[in-house]
């Protein structure tokens, strides 16, 4: 065995740069691709889970499609909310479009110092998403796929036995309501009584009897069935499949990084299934332009559609309309091949398979960046401009669903949702950075790393969703082919700009004690004219204690040890562009007046003089140790986090005032808590070949206190 020094000089992602590991003085935590080779998930997210401690990653649904959030340290704020912000090698991004094969580090900025020169947007903590850049050399190609085969991992263990399951209904409804009586109908699609519940026993206990009749007097279908709803909507099991491509190679004037994947999965559901693809294309490359100028670009384009089957029986989910209409008895279709009733509000709506809504989401993005550097490279200027085009379409269509109840009589359930919805909006984002870092040492103890930068950024979000109904047949796929009357046409916009100076102060004494300095001087479109500009500090203070002279322990044993403290204010400004505005509902009114339908605008809330920003404040200790030649690590922080003046509601107002309660900066909150990760790495040769291994546990928790609310009555509701 050889002993491991690769994690003391392991280089962590941080804003703006790269620092040495040993030399942080934030709580930072960085894992590399490793947590993503060899896994077949569709999100990079679901590689994260578990893997960084304090970093809670709440996952909406099992949909590839989903995007998770990323919660830094607990709950944010009651008021304005907020999560962590994602940086896609320096650029806000959506985590769900991007190949995990792509990533070369993942770094998790958690307190104040490290997020400071991110400013008002980091609040909460920073996500830094790094991709993987050109190897020089020999021109390299690498295909990977990974086939797999999923299946639900839970599925409702319901009675779907015809007589238990009706048994127990009848039961169950007779007590609940107490009277004495027994239930007349199971619900809208199907009557029930003791006679029916008696000759459902007797087919039961009879498997040989037909379980379905038509009652020779209405003609209408009389069913016996033991079906179970959730083996009809879901497979057993379905395929998915990832493939990757990539070509990488350059020598010492310019090199480059080319990869594409494609993902897909075939569907959980039976019918009408829901499949998804993915495709994403990067493009990096630099050239050395001259020997102090170089010009790098990174061009990424995703690809994302998926098919969501849609229910329209009661305008409900599937799950929903299942436990209401789902009863065992019925089956999905009748002898002549129509849907039975209830089945028509569940599954049979996919078992036709012309409900649906398709979602498409394309990501254009290309960041063009300057590097030069000057006095030997100690003077670095940098410069970067990006464009981000995100376009999202959704096509909805929803026609009626036939079925029967009676023989030869066809009925049709979502009458009133016979329509075709057409949605398409764009999101332009556009982020400037120039920043310039100078490299001093004296006396080769005195270490010196000054960042000086400015950020612009700029949003721009448009949307127009129309639906019109009367759809002409049920194959239909353009709005032209709806002409009915019902015509709604709904717009969106929103636009915010962010900038700010920045600053950070490194400097180390022999690498035994070290100190960093962080600000940011930020202004937000978003707040009100008198309070768009803040500013917010930082410091952190680190000491090696494995770097002192007295320091005589065996560093076979333990080589390195560090306490680390930081403190430092943040502004929030993960708001919504028109918080602090009053701003105008305008619609059109539900009642006719001189024959027509006249446009009407809502009374806007008040907004009330002296907002301010929510603020966070934040005090962070840790320690960090590595021992038994390098291959034990454990890393442990203690922190709190103040949130004061949160945006929530205030005094209240008489009824006749005319809008809600307003808002301001009525509320704080304080969260507290604790995480630690102790890892172990290690490797030996195996059958003459070398085997590598990581074991990683993480803890964590937090608490969070609300210290300050108006509410002077002290009323629990």
């Amino acid at each position: 065995m050889k002993e491991d020094t690769k994690s003391l000089e392991e280089l962590v992602v941080v804003g703006y740069g790269v620092q040495k590991k040993v030399n942080l003085t934030g709580a930072v935590e960085q894992v590399t691709d490793e947590v993503f080779k060899n896994r077949p998930i569709t999100n990079m997210t679901q590689g994260l889970v578990g893997v960084i401690p304090n970093l809670n990653i709440t996952m909406s649904d099992g949909k590839p499609t989903q995007s998770p959030s990323y919660n830094v340290r607990g709950t944010t704020s009651i008021g304005q909310g907020g999560s962590a912000l994602i940086l896609i090698d320096g650029v806000e991004g959506d985590p769900r479009m991007i190949n995990p094969s792509d990533i070369e580090s993942v770094s998790v900025l958690k307190d104040a110092a490290s997020s400071a020169i991110y400013g008002a947007r980091a609040v909460f903590g920073v996500v830094l998403i790094t991709t993987k850049s050109a190897t020089k050399g020999k021109v390299s190609f690498n295909y990977s796929t990974n086939l797999s085969s999923k299946r639900p991992t839970a599925i409702p263990d319901n009675i779907v036995d015809s007589y238990p399951w009706a048994k127990g209904f009848s039961d169950q409804w007779s007590s609940w309501n107490d009277t004495g009586q027994t239930p007349t109908a199971i619900n809208k699609t199907m009557s029930f009584s003791p006679e029916y519940l008696e000759e459902i026993k007797r087919r039961w206990e009879n498997p040989s009897l037909p379980r379905i009749e038509v009652n020779p007097t209405t003609g209408q279908y009389e069913y016996y069935y033991s079906t179970d709803w959730y083996k009809e909507l879901y497979k057993k099991s379905f395929f998915a499949q990832e493939h990757n491509l990539t070509m990488s190679g350059g020598n010492d004037i310019s090199s480059f990084y080319l990869s594409g994947r494609y993902n897909g999965e075939d569907g959980l559901f039976k019918y009408n299934t829901d499949v998804y693809k993915m495709y994403n294309l990067r493009a990096k490359g630099d050239i050395q332009i001259t020997k102090w100028l170089k010009v790098t670009n990174n061009l990424e384009y995703s690809s994302m559609s998926y098919h969501q089957p849609i229910n329209v029986g009661e305008g409900s989910n599937i799950w929903r309309n299942i436990a209401d209409e789902g009863n065992p008895l019925a089956p999905l279709t009748n002898p002549d091949g129509t849907l039975s009733f209830p089945s028509a509000y569940t599954v049979g709506d996919g078992y036709i398979g012309k409900n649906g809504a398709d979602l498409n989401q394309n990501v254009f993005k290309n960041k063009i960046a300057l590097s030069a550097d000057f006095f030997d490279k100690s003077l670095i200027l940098q410069a970067d401009f990006t464009y981000q085009n995100t376009e999202y379409s959704h096509f909805r269509k929803r026609v009626p669903v036939p079925y029967s109840r009676y023989e030869g009589v066809i009925g049709y359930t979502g009458v009133n949702t016979n329509d075709i919805q057409e949605r398409r909006s764009k999101t332009e984002y556009m982020p400037f950075n120039l920043f310039a870092n100078y490299i001093k040492t004296f006396n080769s103890v005195h270490n010196f790393n000054f960042l000086l930068g400015y950020n612009y950024e700029q949003s721009t979000y448009k949307n127009i969703t129309t639906t019109r109904n009367g759809v002409v047949y049920e194959d239909a796929d353009d709005i032209n082919l709806a002409l009915g009357d019902n015509i709604s046409v709904a717009g969106g916009y929103n636009k915010w700009r962010v900038a700010g100076g920045f600053f950070r102060v490194n400097y180390n004494f022999a690498e035994r004690y070290l100190i960093e300095l962080n600000g940011r001087y930020d202004g937000s479109s978003k707040f009100p004219n008198d309070q768009q500009w803040a500013f917010f500090p930082s410091v952190s203070a680190g000491w090696r204690l494995s770097e002192e002279p007295f320091w005589t322990m065996n560093t076979n044993a333990i080589s390195h040890v560090k306490i680390r403290g930081s403190y430092g204010s943040l502004g929030n400004g993960s708001i919504s562009p028109y918080t602090f505005t009053e701003n105008f509902n305008i619609s059109q009114s539900d009642r006719i007046l001189g024959g027509i339908r006249p446009q009407r605008s809502s009374q806007p809330n008040v907004i009330p003089r002296g907002l301010t920003w929510e603020t966070s404040t934040i005090a962070n200790i840790g320690v960090a140790i590595t021992a038994l030649k390098n291959k034990l690590n454990f890393s442990g922080d203690i922190y709190r986090r103040r949130t004061n003046n949160m945006y929530t509601v205030g005094p209240s107002v008489p009824a006749i005032f005319g809008t809600s309660v307003p808002k301001g900066n009525y509320a704080s909150l304080e969260t507290t808590g604790w995480e630690a990760s102790l890892s172990w790495m290690d490797s030996f040769t195996l059958s003459n070949k070398p085997f590598s291994y990581n074991i990683r546990l993480t803890v964590s928790d937090s608490k969070a206190i609300i210290t300050d609310y108006y509410n002077p009555e002290m009323n629990l509701t």
